[in-house]
């Protein structure tokens, strides 16, 4: 039996010195490198993000326990939570919701998260997504004839030391790690060449087609008729009008770096632009946030545009805690279906009633704030407004 182990053994090793020499060197390597990633992930990073996804649910558990007390406000009780345990909670009503979930049983956070949750409310009574946002985590748990929805910061569920551990623990690499590496880089560059072609396409196109409306424009001057030049003048404005939004949706701004810039004094900035009695504010002074100024102002313009367009009331206001803040731009206008509402943030999609019904829009507004947000990781969602109308939230970690 020996034996024939020993000549098995013998006939899978190496037979030239060079592998054997490496087989010597690398098997300790790897090994150690084995027992030393069990070690850390068994004592360091698995009970780390336990704990902190155990907190994560014991103050979701205390939010259901505190709403359900009958003495306390349930908007104020949601706004509290929100600002300072940095959950972002909204409860939707839906009988039918389905809790199924797919399982990723290879990711060490949905593996954690399953099972607290699962100790706290069951099989049946929660779901949740660890992909679908980039810097956050949705949780949902089922109450009553509806459910929670929680969007939670990833950091506050997982440890940064496994990165650190990994660049560690990582060598160089062979040569072709580092050839896939720089081809990986090369398909990213084309990519992006690819994508600023069509952008770049895009505008010229809208800059090309503004020629030919001004020399329109010129002609309908010597037409004798004046209801004929008025209709026509009117579908020249809004084929302008259409332009500018293209040349917005295709604007080169996502180049813009990222500085340290007042959101308050921003957003001040653009509402004065606007000599709007109606439009009033909720914002603590001196409110810093990291992001790419240009593109926010965008989001902000276009939020109010459509406020404005469609209501007679506007309020913005800005809250922040230690390490997110909320925007809110509330109307009393029609407001937006909610089946509707997350079709209305899709290139080119507009609705049939409600606040859809100018001709000069090609439906890119909320798009664009949409891109815009979710670029600096943050989330958008729309609700009823305490104004009866469309109400505007925006998420974002600081």
């Amino acid at each position: 039996m020996f034996y024939g182990l020993n000549k098995f053994v013998k006939n899978i090793l190496p037979k030239r010195l060079f592998y054997r020499a490496l087989l010597i060197v690398a098997v300790p390597v790897i090994v150690l490198q084995i027992v030393v990633t069990f070690v850390f992930f068994d004592s360091l990073w698995i009970k780390t993000n336990k704990g902190m996804t155990k907190a994560v649910v014991n103050e979701i558990s205390t939010f259901i326990e505190v709403y359900n007390d009958e003495i306390y406000n349930k908007n104020e009780i949601t706004n509290l939570f929100s600002i300072y345990q940095d959950l972002n909670i909204e409860f939707i009503q839906d009988n039918n919701f389905n809790y199924n979930h797919d399982e990723r049983w290879f990711s060490p956070i949905d593996r954690t998260l399953r099972r607290e949750l699962k100790s706290r409310y069951g099989t049946s009574e929660f779901w949740f997504d660890t992909t679908g946002y980039k810097e956050l985590i949705d949780i949902r748990i089922k109450y009553q004839d509806g459910y929670f929805k929680f969007l939670i910061p990833r950091d506050r569920v997982t440890s940064s030391s496994a990165r650190i551990f990994a660049l560690w623990i990582t060598p160089s690499g062979a040569a072709e790690i580092r050839q896939a590496g720089y081809e990986f880089d090369k398909m990213r560059k084309r990519i992006i060449r690819h994508l600023n072609q069509r952008s770049e396409m895009l505008s010229g196109i809208s800059h090309d087609l503004r020629t030919p409306l001004t020399r329109m424009k010129l002609q309908i001057a010597f037409i004798k008729e004046k209801e004929l030049a008025n209709k026509l003048s009117e579908d020249i404005n809004e084929m302008e009008k259409m332009l500018n939004e293209y040349l917005q949706f295709t604007s080169s701004a996502y180049l813009e770096k990222d500085e340290i810039f007042d959101l308050s004094e921003l957003i001040q900035e653009i509402i004065k632009k606007y000599n709007n009695d109606n439009i009033s504010i909720k914002i603590p002074s001196r409110i810093h946030i990291n992001g790419r100024k240009n593109l926010i102002k965008r989001c902000i313009n276009n939020l109010i545009d459509n406020a404005i367009k469609y209501g007679d009331k506007v309020v913005v206001e800005l809250n922040k805690n230690n390490n997110n803040l909320f925007l809110k731009v509330e109307d009393n206008g029609p407001g937006i279906p909610e089946k509707e509402h997350d079709n209305v943030f899709k290139p080119f999609y507009k609705i049939d009633k409600g606040r859809a019904d100018s001709k000069s829009s090609v439906g890119l507004g909320l798009s664009i704030a949409s891109d815009i947000i979710r670029s600096h990781g943050g989330n958008i969602k729309l609700e009823k407004s305490s104004l009866k109308g469309l109400g505007v939230k925006i998420f974002l970690p600081v």
